[in-house]
């Protein structure tokens, strides 16, 4: 039974304080006076910058929906697990986890027009999951910098002719080094051959020959293509304990990446909204064009029909569930800050229910229209080397910088086709970069915004500087092993829990029912009431499934035959659970600093601070004098929830 409380601001001798109509316990009142802010003095000195148009904040959340991951993830994930038939467990993960989540956290963000930081205070308990997101952006940024690096050394390369990695015999290639248009494998009685190049083993010198059961083991041969990339690109060292230097490509590289980075982010959304008109439309524009171009090569039917070719039986398997799930949440990025961070420029009447379904499937749509493009070269090549298409489907930087630009050699003009392929991952990966960044510089925005208005632009720059010098170890000879260590970790159990927390707050603690007046204030209806299922009891149900099993299934990671020792697991470790920790750590912060009984302190943790209001001043006195059911807590609430009753 909760007893039906009114309370209120009063004027007392020039200070508002709190006063009840008699009926709250006193020490619910002093608990609440404690658990108050001054909002008036929250309110921006001015008003919070908006999305000049739509179409930018649009473009924008397409820019960010769309990265690496979903050109060279999830054409491999598909493949693997089933095909054509992997889209039915996708589309069916994508509704139940992926869209729910993403509507979360756009309406969250827009509500209350302020970043990962300060929302939470929806639930002040957990604010620690704002910090969290705070540093997992920090650690993406720092690491994800160096792929745009290695995109514009490709990019350099892509204006020579011939094409760098079509060839042997320059000063990374080594005496195993085979050419364009052979493959190197196992040939003679051994069932596992991936066999030769047109000509099979007469286009093959005979030096590095191993011998083995009567068969010829091609075993010390590589491609051009794959040697351009080690012993160019990389220049690999041996091991994680020895980066070996600094190579000077990659490192004008990284500074050109950072300084690119910073000539677009200097004005925050007013520069970025400008940017993406080119960064988050190029893709399409290009992915088209090798689609239209692609389906014109022989082979090109070959590519699609194996990246299409449904196998039912997948279905069955909880596998294909669950990497359906893990893709959904890689790629469309709900739980990391961004989709907060960007939609808090939004108006606050902005119909973010709407553009959340339209952009939801509109981003993942764009995974399964890159693989045709991926999948119609692929298949032109596998047709001039006579080789099966399998032969190409991997994951992850070898598809990228190895296989792809391989088979846009095969192409007429290669070197058109070069600069266009890898002018599309530039962009992709500058809008993802975008997002993580202005993550950060919001956030600080919000906890110091007259420090940020004055000093903005030498913030970015500061924060640049220390991202290129930090980035360093992850340019050296070694720093692909630093690399794939955290991007193996960066996402591994941390997002499906605070994506599990993030809908036990909302939907339970906070109430979906509370949350539902607050959208339907937002978009002028009530949003379907099958959200509210989602977010109760569906989606965190998915989450809670998804992150045991990652943990059950657990391996450590592997570079080109390098295993990482004790002290490196450590490390992945330490970054899959390092932005996970303020959680437990600012809970316990907020009760140690709270008064009264533990079971008050929880209470009074638990309830949305007075901050938790819309963004738009124009609405604030509308919605408090809204009446609410209760949030799961008992403690009165701020007068924007008076006359809540039982």
């Amino acid at each position: 039974m909760i007893k039906e409380t009114h309370l209120s601001y009063v004027q007392n001798g020039g200070q508002k304080t709190w006063a009840s109509d008699g009926n709250a316990d006193q020490t619910a009142v002093n608990l609440l006076a404690d658990h108050t802010m001054d909002v008036e003095n929250q309110v921006d000195e001015k008003v919070r910058v908006t999305w000049s148009r739509k179409a930018e904040y649009v473009l924008s959340m397409m820019g960010y929906g769309v990265g690496l991951g979903n050109i060279w993830r999830f054409p491999y994930v598909c493949i693997r697990n089933g095909g054509g038939a992997f889209l039915i467990p996708y589309i069916v993960c994508l509704m139940l986890c992926g869209l729910p989540l993403y509507f979360m956290d756009v309406a969250m963000g827009q509500f209350m027009s302020r970043g990962v930081y300060h929302i939470w205070s929806i639930c002040p308990l957990f604010k620690g999951i704002g910090v969290g997101q705070i540093i997992v952006n920090v650690i993406c940024a720092w690491y994800y910098i160096l792929l745009i690096a290695w995109v514009l050394i490709y990019l350099v390369h892509s204006f020579r002719s011939p094409l760098p990695w079509t060839l042997c015999g320059q000063g990374w290639n080594t005496p195993a080094c085979v050419p364009q248009g052979q493959r190197v494998g196992l040939t003679g009685n051994d069932t596992n051959s991936s066999s030769l190049g047109p000509d099979n083993a007469t286009a093959v010198t005979s030096e590095g020959y191993d011998l083995v059961n009567g068969s010829r083991l091609i075993k010390p041969l590589r491609p051009a293509g794959e040697e351009f990339w080690v012993n160019n690109v990389l220049e690999l060292s041996s091991g994680l304990d020895n980066l070996d230097g600094l190579p000077w490509h990659t490192t004008l590289a990284l500074l050109v990446a950072c300084v690119l980075v910073l000539l677009c982010i200097v004005k925050g959304v007013k520069s970025v909204g400008k940017v993406v008109y080119v960064t988050a439309t190029f893709p399409y524009i290009l992915l088209t064009i090798f689609i239209v171009t692609g389906a014109t090569l022989p082979g090109a039917q070959d590519g699609v029909l194996f990246y299409l070719k449904p196998d039912f039986s997948k279905l069955m398997q909880v596998q294909t569930w669950l990497e359906a799930s893990f893709q959904v949440f890689y790629s469309l990025g709900p739980i990391w800050g961004a989709l907060v961070t960007m939609s808090s420029y939004s108006k606050f009447q902005n119909n973010c229910m709407r553009d959340s379904i339209i952009l939801t499937f509109l981003c993942e749509g764009t995974s399964v229209y890159a693989g045709f493009a991926i999948f119609t070269v692929l298949g032109h090549m596998a047709y001039n080397l006579k080789l099966p298409v399998e032969s190409f489907a991997t994951s992850g930087p070898g598809l990228a910088f190895v296989v792809y630009p391989e088979a846009v050699a095969y192409l007429p003009v290669p070197q058109l086709w070069a600069v266009l392929f890898f002018l599309m991952l530039l962009t992709v990966a500058l809008d993802s970069q975008f997002a993580g960044v202005e993550v950060i510089m919001t956030s600080l925005l919000d906890i110091w915004p007259k420090l940020m208005r004055k000093r903005e632009v030498i913030v970015k720059v500061v924060f640049c500087s220390v991202q290129f010098l930090l980035s360093l170890p992850l340019a050296s000879r070694g720093g692909i092993y630093l690399f794939t260590l955290v991007d193996w970790y960066i996402a591994a159990f941390a997002t499906a829990a605070i994506g599990l927390l993030e809908c036990i707050i909302v939907a339970w603690i906070y109430g979906a029912e509370r949350f539902m007046d607050d959208l339907e204030l937002m978009i002028g209806r009530r949003p379907p009431c099958i959200f509210s299922i989602l977010w109760r009891c569906v989606t965190p149900s998915l989450l809670l499934i998804l992150l045991v099993t990652s943990l059950l299934s657990y391996e450590a990671p592997s570079f080109e035959g390098y295993h990482y020792g004790a002290g490196a697991v450590a490390f992945g470790w330490m970054v899959a659970v390092v932005w996970f920790l303020p959680v437990p750590l600012v809970a316990g912060f907020k009760l140690m600093t709270s008064h009264g009984s533990i079971r008050d302190r929880l209470k009074y943790n638990c309830s949305p601070s007075p901050e938790w209001q819309p963004g738009d001043v124009s609405f604030r006195e509308i919605y408090q004098q809204k009446t609410r059911p209760p949030a799961f807590c008992r403690l009165p609430r701020p007068p924007c929830l008076q006359g809540v009753s039982k």
